[in-house]
């Protein structure tokens, strides 16, 4: 007995010392060998340059490193290698490279020491995850642990959306990351199929019919067949729901006249948006597969002119489409499109369509993975939500009677306050 516990006592002193030593090995030492073996090194008749470490932070969920890129290496170059250093940070090539320290220090000094060592040894280690930044200097982030993979929506969740802001993420550090459309009306969504970009589409509308039932207005284009987007379409407050493109080109065009009509009656008031005459409805204009319409020049036209002039008519454009390319996205939407919420993509090329730059085909294969862009990008976790709730938003919104389906009129504007002529027949 003596024997077996001296034995536990010096394999626990030995793997902790090991550990120690191989921490001394720092995830920052890692990285420079990376860069160099995958070829992120420049050399000449004297000397070789590689990436440049100038600072190493310590954060609570692992660590921040700063390093000055050699000439004639862009951050693209280094994006395209992020698996490359995320797989090499997490290589176990020691034993004790599965030893977390902290658990040796909660070892329990008994009989059963041995059987705890060997637990520990064959424990799985949480899965490092690098995330890469730029600012004039590189930024690698390595996270102790993965974020996670999976986040239900309850009904709580909903209730803590106020005014016009919705719930979209959770940020690598767990907070919560909104969309607030009263300050940025617009967004585009992107990514490939499987990946997130028609829940987010969902969860947005079950969102803002919850918190504004009285005060929104949608008008749905589901050109997927309606499949996505087709159990919204009794409620009471949806104007248009159109399954098809020609039918998405008329309800366009219904759209503008509506906001010409308010942004006429505001310029007669003397305001210049509905926020400042104390006009409380909103318009979403959502389109679900925008690539079906793209070969539509009076389509494009449209979207291109609600994006551009709907912020102070009160109409919101949300564009999502799996195809993103400078067709499916045109340049005019983009410029007018402040947010972005982009899921994982094939290609650097429809990640630079969505983003501007790469970085959305680099993204992990997990649904609900996405990039947020607004000034600065961000990497959250989208928001699951489940179909029992958004059937429960949708059931206290139907319409109540038969004549409720017609599309509305839109509502007539007071008058400026100048006289009227009344011209009676003789």
């Amino acid at each position: 007995m003596i024997l077996e516990f001296t034995a536990g006592i010096l394999a626990a002193g030995g793997l902790a010392w090991a550990c120690l030593e191989e921490r001394g090995r720092t995830d920052g030492t890692k990285i420079q060998k990376i860069a160099k073996y995958s070829g992120l090194i420049k050399r000449s008749d004297k000397e070789t340059h590689t990436i440049h470490l100038l600072a190493r932070r310590k954060r609570e969920w692992g660590n921040e490193f700063v390093y000055r890129i050699p000439l004639g290496f862009s951050f693209d170059d280094f994006l395209e290698k992020r698996k490359k250093f995320e797989d090499g940070l997490n290589l176990k090539v020691h034993l004790w490279d599965n030893i977390q320290i902290s658990r040796l220090l909660k070892l329990k000094w008994d009989k059963t020491l041995l059987l705890q060592l060997r637990k520990i040894a064959n424990e799985p280690r949480p899965r490092k995850e690098v995330i890469m930044d730029y600012d004039g200097a590189l930024i690698i982030r390595v996270y102790r642990t993965p974020m996670p993979k999976e986040i239900n929506v309850t009904i709580e969740d909903l209730d803590e959306c106020k005014g016009w802001k919705v719930w979209i993420g959770t940020d690598r550090s767990g907070e919560k990351i909104y969309l607030d459309f009263e300050k940025r009306p617009h967004v585009i969504i992107a990514g490939a199929t499987g990946f997130g970009k028609s829940e987010i589409v969902k969860l947005i509308i079950t969102i803002l019919t919850h918190i504004q039932p009285d005060n929104i207005k949608f008008h749905l284009a589901d050109l997927k067949g309606g499949t996505e987007l087709g159990r919204f379409k009794d409620m009471r407050q949806v104007l248009d729901f159109e399954r098809r493109p020609d039918e998405t080109e008329a309800m366009l065009e219904r759209v503008k006249n509506d906001m010409e009509e308010t942004l006429d009656w505001l310029y007669d008031n003397g305001f210049n948006s509905v926020k400042q005459a104390g006009i409380k409805e909103r318009h979403f204009v959502i389109i679900d597969e925008a690539a079906d319409i793209a070969n539509k020049i009076k389509c494009v036209s449209l979207v291109t002119d609600i994006a551009r002039r709907g912020r102070s008519a009160g109409y919101r454009l949300i564009y999502a489409t799996q195809y993103p390319t400078n067709e499916t996205l045109p340049s005019q939407v983009r410029a007018n499109v402040g947010n972005r919420i982009v899921f994982r993509l094939e290609t650097g090329a429809q990640s630079l369509a969505s983003l501007d730059e790469k970085g959305a085909e680099s993204l992990p294969e997990i649904e609900g993975r996405a990039i947020f862009r607004q000034v600065t990008n961000k990497i959250v976790q989208t928001p699951l939500i489940d179909d029992t709730l958004i059937n429960q938003v949708v059931k206290v919104n139907l319409k109540a009677r038969k004549e409720d389906f017609k599309r509305e009129e839109p509502k007539k504007r007071a008058t400026s306050g100048r006289d009227t002529i009344i011209i009676k027949k003789a």
